[in-house]
């Protein structure tokens, strides 16, 4: 994406091969950035540029954030990686600043003794872009993930990108050893060492490995999807694509293999965000031109996922959002493909597969919940403050039951006599990611094995997802149909710092048990509280609507999501935003 922008350029001393930063001192507000109240959901995310007019320009400052917090991730993660010379896949997404920010980042890591891989160039634009870009290496975030796990080389993977933000912002994601968000301990540590640093060496010179990760996920993908469902109706099939900040070639690869006539829309969006940002116009139009029943929507590092399904019998346009797409595939894959599903879904995610699941875990928002899960009931080694801050529930007939240890996981799944050979464990959250493991579970008495047939991934993996709901509507499903369609999710939210964020929570937290009136509704007030005891989720509830909120662990505000009576989910969730805005 080209924008009309400006670098502030840093100070830099060289000698014998090294270069050196020295840094300013931290502002109270960047001190509050790099070690916030409210714990990211997954990464770090930072404002990069400062718009001024038509011009983006990267502040020295902005600059000097980032390398805090990027050498911080190093030199930490090495030391839990504990090898002399790990290695470290280290990409990018698509956003203009971050050409510039690799090289910075490339040679940190040289200088901490990292071996290197980036992601090898695939397709024609990509070849051409990185002719002109010495610090090319395009992947989206599932697929950077994904690769420390299929890969025995590499111990880290790094993945620079804020996600769906816009690209005023920039950000840190990154895997050690292990498929799963970091958090608790580990995130702590580099927010402590983020503030000590007062300077950073970098090497001048270093070596890069380049590597085909993409392939090696495509070949993962086809394996698991293969297992679950004949996708041979895809082949000579039309899909529209547009992936808001890049062109997405692992999903054009993977189509194309399966003989899909990719259709690409290569245009940027802005906020590349296909949940809140579509242009439902413009896809329709071509839709109809190209005789077309799919367009996939992806955001910036391909986490997020929108369908559109244009029915030709009827010339109705859907637009599926994630709180539809996956508890719909769930249920016609239970009910007509006979599959058996262990449902892994976030709090203010919907529960319209519940019903059919052979059991319902529900966690807090974010893959490190989620996965926290799957690698418990394989008997993973567990971090204890990992666990500790996860928030952990159990689907019973009396209600949510709280999930006090690792052990408890596997001893739920026993309890439920769940066994065979392809049990789908399914993991995902309202805002777009998906994951599923095929598991085999075996029980001898009082005791079960849980073993992954394929490789555990405890981060999101959406391609599973697109390549099975793109073969079922291909097949002649209606999503929408496999879902209660009287029920509706929404969302909305409130702005706020960390400070009025957790005012809001902690106040509500110590009003649990409760009552609360808005406009003649009355709600009883419940709370989600992590392992160790903390409330971070808020639950208002009646016979007729379900409405929870949180701080936001992404952005500045805290989200507010219903689900209820399609007639009254605008009204109500509009008239719980304004009650809360009263209140604080």
């Amino acid at each position: 994406m080209k924008i009309n922008s400006r670098i502030e350029l840093l100070n830099l001393e060289s000698r014998n091969g090294k270069e050196k930063i020295s840094f300013p001192p931290l502002s109270d507000e960047e001190i509050e950035i790099i070690n916030p109240i409210v714990p990211p959901t997954s990464g770090i995310r930072m404002k990069i540029y400062e718009k001024q007019n038509s011009t983006y320009i990267m502040t020295k400052r902005a600059q000097y954030m980032f390398l805090r917090v990027f050498k911080a991730v190093s030199e930490i993660s090495k030391e839990e990686i504990n090898k002399k010379n790990p290695g470290v896949l280290l990409v990018s997404d698509d956003r203009p600043s971050a050409n510039y920010l690799m090289g910075y980042f490339t040679k940190i890591l040289s200088a901490e003794g990292y071996q290197i891989y980036y992601q090898k160039p695939t397709g024609s634009k990509a070849e051409s872009e990185a002719k002109n870009a010495p610090f090319y290496s395009r992947m989206s975030t599932p697929y950077g993930s994904a690769s420390v796990l299929l890969y025995d080389e590499i111990d880290l993977v790094i993945v620079l990108t804020a996600s769906h933000n816009d690209i005023l912002w920039n950000g840190v994601k990154f895997y050690i050893e292990r498929p799963m968000p970091i958090s608790g301990r580990i995130m702590k540590k580099i927010s402590k060492k983020a503030l000590e640093l007062r300077e950073i060496s970098m090497d001048s010179e270093f070596s890069i490995k380049s590597i085909d990760a993409d392939k090696k996920n495509n070949d993962y993908i086809m394996n698991i999807v293969q297992d679950i469902l004949d996708l041979s109706i895809l082949e000579g099939r039309k899909i529209i694509l547009w992936s808001y900040m890049g062109t997405a070639p692992e999903i054009q690869a993977l189509f194309k293999h399966l003989g899909v006539n990719i259709i690409l829309i290569d245009e940027q969006m802005e906020p590349p965000n296909p949940t809140v940002n579509i242009n439902h116009e413009k896809i329709e139009k071509l839709m109809k031109e190209k005789d077309v029943k799919i367009a996939i929507l992806l955001d910036s590092d391909r986490d997020r996922l929108v369908i559109i399904h244009h029915n030709k019998g009827t010339g109705e346009f859907k637009t599926l959002l994630p709180n539809t797409l996956y508890p719909a595939m769930h249920n016609i894959l239970i009910n007509k493909f006979n599959q058996k599903i262990i449902n892994v879904r976030t709090i203010p995610s919907d529960p319209r597969s519940d019903k059919y699941s052979k059991l319902n875990f529900i966690t807090g928002v974010g893959y490190k919940h989620l996965g926290m899960v799957l690698y418990s009931a394989m008997g993973k080694k567990i971090e204890r403050d990992k666990f500790q801050s996860s928030i952990l529930y159990v689907e019973t007939s009396h209600g949510y039951k709280k999930i006090e240890s690792p052990e408890d996981i596997q001893k739920i799944i026993l309890d439920s006599d769940i066994t065979g050979d392809n049990i789908l464990l399914v993991m995902w959250e309202e805002s777009g990611g998906h994951t599923i493991n095929i598991l085999q579970i075996a029980q001898n008495g009082k005791k079960i094995t849980i073993n992954p047939k394929y490789p555990a991934i405890g981060d999101k993996y959406p391609a599973e997802a697109i390549l099975i709901i793109s073969t079922l509507i291909e097949m002649g499903y209606d999503l929408s149909e496999y879902v209660d369609q009287k029920i509706t999710g929404s969302r909305t939210m409130i702005s706020g710092d960390d400070k009025r964020k957790m005012k809001i929570v902690n106040t509500f937290a110590k009003m649990k048990d409760q009552s609360l009136t808005i406009n003649n509704r009355s709600y009883k007030i419940g709370t989600f509280e992590e392992v160790e005891g903390k409330i971070s989720i808020i639950h208002l509830w009646n016979e007729n609507s379900n409405i929870y909120f949180r701080p936001s662990g992404t952005g500045p505000g805290v989200r507010i999501y219903y689900f209820g009576s399609k007639t009254n989910a605008e009204t109500e969730l509009s008239e719980v935003k304004e009650k809360i805005e009263d209140m604080f």
